[in-house]
């Protein structure tokens, strides 16, 4: 295969085409690939190629047989039947390529208005032809929040079959009644509605549906927005149907619910809008269901250009259109569809959505740190201060409607308040002996909190149907406007007197059930995937709290493994590979999972990588637990980081295990005892720290750069940083901006963990028989991701070249070094004494300046 028909925007590296064709045949042959490509070889374009053309030339073979529904009469000849088999296979091929032909020819008319007109005239024209529809119904305020009958306590018989299909085709609690009837009607077959009144019929999308997709995640949105851009500089750009999926945080247009700022207050607001009798509502950017020419003018808008999250909202806002809604209405015509982890990870976000993975490509970028990804998404922590609050609320709810409330909803509410009253005890036990951090399996924390008698399946149920939370979010939203208005009111009547403070139950305006809620759900879970973590503080983090951690990530991503046709890791340091071998395959076959991993695009030349015994006095540099404390030691990696300094040209990162190892480093530099070394390193570099806020990571990384480049002087500038900080991913030192990293010891996490201790406990109890250390495999793995990470920010182009350091004597033992990335791993230089590694690094700058 030539590297011409990839449609590369320029002649690809030889590890870029090798890329692509491995890229190939891994999707080809439906396997599970783990790409590793350093930052810098043109990752991002070698996936869009690679995958894009399989695509395009998937589409252009001849499909497969579909599985007919095709009944033979009795004793009709097999002839018969055969012909009448391939007649209907037949036409359901003919069938889908119609609706193809018309569905291009829409949006190349779409795309044609955008050339040769004011973009989106046509949708000025439409806004004054079509009005929105509002609801009609106004109900009194107090009703909003009641709950409707809930009656059946058996999900299984028929009086409940209602309530079980609203469960069914939405699992997302916190959406509304509305918003719920919403979606289920955008994805239903009724009747065929044109856009621009012509013969677009809404069941043609059900066809297009089944077309193989790809879907594309990644960690941020300016990843994903990278990367759109990425596929829009590619002969494919022209051709894929491309859509941008984000949160409503992102794509909301409605201005009076984008200035609330908060993620969860615009969820909240955008689903009251979406009520019956909202005030507010209905929201003038949500076309009503049945207006099918509003929803497809805006896909057809959508997918006319490649476009990324920003130029969604343009749309949006030129059709008048929530791109919100939108774009999740394009997903099912859409062929790449680029979205954030959480959207693909999440079971109940990736249900909500109506993403169906069923033979579909799925690739995940940016995959390191995968496991800890899928940990974070499923692990839920409660703090005492949230549980109680939740418990005041939700009593002042029963007061409110208690004479009112029907059905179950009483029974239901009760048991919830059960729990939460367990919860609160939990965390708050009268004896003082008891309050002790502790771990324990989900069965053993039901039991011993005296609520496993209850019935968390039907509770979870309860809330799914009920939509309580969201109720009770609205109704205390209420209660406080209403309470601040009284206030208002008697500050008028006296002014000099002093007001009233808020009721505690109304101060504060998290949204308390749905988290609770999302705890309880986790109850449910198996009882060998997770634990709960009872914590009650520390000298640093006071606070009282429980916390839900999800242990077996592979649990959770097994649905996607078994639905998807093929599934693509990709990263720029994927090692340690036996990781994602042994906690997210470990159910798949090792002959379906293939591992490539290409080299730099940099020449040999460019990259110094050298692992340090002894420091300058000749002390061994080892930072176990034992010996970190030693100031000895922190002088002796001072000195060596000084020494460094004068031969390392511009910019130096440097790596710590921790804040706290830095700031106890750091302070030991200040004093005359250790020879007073920041005073020696600055005369050659100005030294920042990486700020523990995130508000600060850009004006540090800012002044950092402005030094390097200054010209006032011949000093450069000294970067200290942490590993798994906020520096250590995704920050581009390129250049002079990191002509030399520098690692200090090995990043090991706290071996005294208690939520460590039961990982390392969970990977050894469940390793299959060729990891007989898979506990301590597990451990080093953790510490390596972190330090390929770091290392990994050294290099960022063809032309950019540097040296790598790692002070520690393990770097050089066989088992660490396996672990180091592929391009950097095989040509790691062992120096045991300090002077030798100043004679290469000088000579490595010298050849470089000549």
């Amino acid at each position: 295969m030539d590297s011409e028909s990839f449609g590369f925007p320029f002649e690809p590296y030889n590890i870029q085409r090798d890329f692509m064709k491995e890229l190939y045949n891994v999707l080809s042959e439906g396997k599970l690939g783990i790409f590793e490509s350093p930052t810098g070889t043109g990752k991002s374009l070698s996936l869009i190629c690679g995958s894009l053309k399989w695509l395009k030339d998937n589409d252009e073979k001849e499909p497969e047989e579909a599985e007919t529904t095709f009944k033979p009469k009795a004793n009709q000849p097999d002839w018969i039947t055969a012909l009448s088999s391939q007649s209907a296979s037949k036409r359901k091929k003919m069938e889908l390529e119609r609706k193809k032909f018309e569905l291009k020819k829409r949006i190349d008319r779409v795309r044609e208005i955008e050339e040769k007109q004011a973009m989106f005239e046509l949708a000025t024209k439409d806004r004054n032809k079509k009005k929105l529809k509002g609801s009609s119904i106004k109900v009194n305020n107090d009703d909003e929040f009641l709950l409707d009958d809930y009656e059946s306590d058996d999900e299984n018989t028929s009086s409940n079959k209602n309530q079980k299909t609203k469960r069914t085709s939405n699992p997302n609690s916190n959406l509304s009644k509305e918003v719920q009837e919403l979606l289920a009607k955008l994805n239903s077959k009724n009747k065929p509605v044109s856009y621009e009144d012509d013969d677009d019929s809404e069941d043609e999308e059900s066809e297009l549906e089944q077309e193989t997709k790809i879907y594309y995640a990644s960690r941020t949105h300016s990843q994903l927005s990278q990367f759109v851009h990425e596929v829009s500089k590619t002969i494919y750009a022209k051709d894929i149907y491309e859509v941008s999926l984000a949160s409503r945080k992102q794509l909301c247009i409605n201005e009076d619910v984008v200035k609330l700022g908060n993620v969860n207050k615009i969820n909240e607001a955008c689903l009251d809008l979406q009520k019956s009798g909202s005030k507010n509502g209905p929201c003038k950017y949500l076309p009503v269901w049945d207006n099918k020419a509003k929803w497809n003018q805006f896909r057809d808008h959508a997918l006319a250009r490649v476009r990324d999250i920003e130029d969604l909202v343009n749309v949006g806002e030129k059709l008048s259109t929530c791109p919100y809604y939108g774009s999740r209405n394009t997903i099912k015509t859409a062929r790449l569809i680029v979205l954030p982890y959480q959207h693909l990870l999440h079971t109940s976000t990736r249900e909500s959505l109506n993403i169906s993975l069923k033979n579909n490509i799925v690739i995940i970028d940016e995959a390191h740190n995968l496991m800890e990804t899928i940990t974070s998404l499923y692990t839920v922590t409660l703090s005492l201060y949230q549980i109680q609050l939740t418990w005041n609320q939700l009593n002042l709810y029963v007061q409110k409607y208690k004479s009112r409330l029907a059905g179950k909803n009483v029974v239901y509410i009760k048991q919830i308040l059960n729990i939460i009253k367990a919860l609160i005890q939990h965390l708050n036990p009268k004896d003082e002996a008891k309050r002790k951090d502790s771990v324990m399996g989900v069965n053993e924390f039901l039991h011993a909190s005296s609520i496993d008698h209850i019935n968390m399946f039907k509770i979870k149920n309860y809330l799914e149907v009920s939509g309580l939370a969201r109720k009770l979010n609205g109704f205390i939203d209420k209660a406080r406007e209403q309470e601040e208005e009284q206030r208002q009111k008697e500050r008028l009547k006296n002014p000099k007197a002093k007001l009233s403070p808020l009721s505690p139950s109304l101060s504060a305006s998290t949204l308390t059930l749905t988290q609770i809620e999302a705890f309880m759900m986790t109850l449910t879970n198996p009882d060998k995937d997770g634990r709960i973590v009872t914590s009650f503080g520390t000298a640093e983090n006071p606070g009282v709290s429980i916390k839900y951690m999800l242990l077996n990530p592979a649990d959770a991503f097994n649905p996607i493994v078994e639905e998807a046709r093929s599934i693509i890791l990709a990263g720029g340091t994927m090692e340690p590979i036996s990781d994602f071998l042994n906690h997210v395959f470990p159910s798949v076959s090792k002959d379906r999972i293939v591992h490539f991993s290409c080299g730099h695009i940099i020449p040999p030349s460019n990259l110094s990588t050298l692992a340090l015994d002894q420091g300058p006095t000749g002390k061994q540099l080892l930072f176990n637990f034992d010996t970190r404390q030693d100031v000895r030691l922190m002088d002796e990696v001072g000195q060596s980081i000084a020494n460094l300094c004068n031969v390392i040209p511009d910019g130096v990162v440097c790596f710590f295990p921790s804040f706290t190892y830095l700031d106890q480093v750091y302070n030991r530099w200040t004093t005359k005892e250790s020879g007073n070394i920041l005073e020696r390193i600055e005369r050659r570099k100005k030294i920042f720290k990486e700020p523990k806020e995130s508000n600060m990571v850009e004006s540090t990384l800012r002044d950092y750069a402005l030094q390097i480049d200054s010209t006032d002087n011949n000093t450069g500038a000294l970067l200290l940083c942490v590993v798994n900080g906020k520096m250590s991913e995704g920050i581009n030192f390129s250049d002079k901006l990191g002509r030399g990293v520098i690692m200090i010891g090995l990043p090991f996490a706290n071996r005294g963990s208690v939520e460590l201790i039961e990982k390392i406990k969970y990977a050894q109890n469940h390793s299959s028989n060729d990891t007989p250390n898979a506990g301590k495999e597990y451990y080093e793995n953790l510490c390596m991701r972190g330090v390929n990470q770091s290392i990994g920010r050294a290099i960022r182009h063809r032309g950019d070249y540097s040296v790598i350091i790692l002070l520690d004597r393990r770097y050089a033992t066989p088992r660490i070094l396996k672990k180091l990335p592929k391009w950097i791993g095989k040509d790691v230089d062992h120096v045991e004494k300090f002077g030798l590694i100043m004679s290469k690094t000088s000579k490595f700058f010298r050849e470089k300046n000549q």
